[in-house]
């Protein structure tokens, strides 16, 4: 016990030596774009997720583009973000959607290799500077008098001091498994649910 109460000391004051500004929780599509605008603007970011080997996976369908995610996608990019650099320079097909019909409901979409944009997205972010990443499982948001965020609290029970705090879970914020008449939580395949609604709840927030 002695042992891991020191490793938790060791841990927050090496973090509290260089504390962030930020702090994105969940490292999907919105975690990513979330961490790298922070970086970009100048403030010292931490991206917490609960597994550094699924950052930026992507879903069973691998496509990024199509009429109302392709619409989001060119906004992300022209507001200097990484999810369409990425998908073409790991795309395996291109094609325009609905090229037969109307130009209002025309779209782009690139089919990519599902591991390598998984695998460069990573790496975009482990090169970005002012950007940390750990692995943690968030379970609190920490508040202060007046109900400012002061940072978060994983499961270990290590907190994060930070000024603000993206919350970016997803569909994993109580996640439930459905498997026949049974029930039970739980986050994609071999991934666990996010335990922050609780935390959420606390702070008067509706889930």
């Amino acid at each position: 016990m002695q042992a891991v109460m020191k490793s938790k000391e060791e841990a927050c004051s090496t973090w509290n030596r260089g504390q962030p500004q930020v702090i994105i929780i969940g490292s999907g599509h919105a975690g990513v774009e979330a961490a790298l605008a922070s970086a970009r603007l100048g403030s010292p970011t931490l991206l917490l997720t609960q597994n550094l080997d699924t950052i930026a996976q992507m879903s069973c369908n691998p496509a990024i583009g199509g009429l109302a995610k392709g619409h989001i996608v060119r906004e992300i990019d022209a507001l200097g973000g990484a999810m369409g650099i990425n998908a073409d320079a790991t795309g395996i097909q291109f094609r325009m959607l609905n090229r037969t019909k109307g130009p209002s409901v025309r779209a782009p979409r690139a089919q990519c290799d599902k591991k390598a944009y998984q695998f460069r997205m990573k790496a975009v972010l482990e090169r970005t500077p002012g950007l940390r990443i750990r692995q943690a499982t968030v379970s609190e948001i920490l508040t202060g008098p007046e109900g400012r965020v002061t940072g978060v609290k994983t499961d270990l029970g290590i907190e994060f001091p930070a000024g603000a705090v993206v919350v970016t879970s997803g569909t994993f914020l109580r996640g439930l498994l459905h498997v026949g008449a049974h029930s039970q939580p739980g986050g994609r395949m071999a991934d666990a649910s996010s335990s922050l609604s609780d935390s959420l709840r606390g702070l008067g927030f509706t889930v």
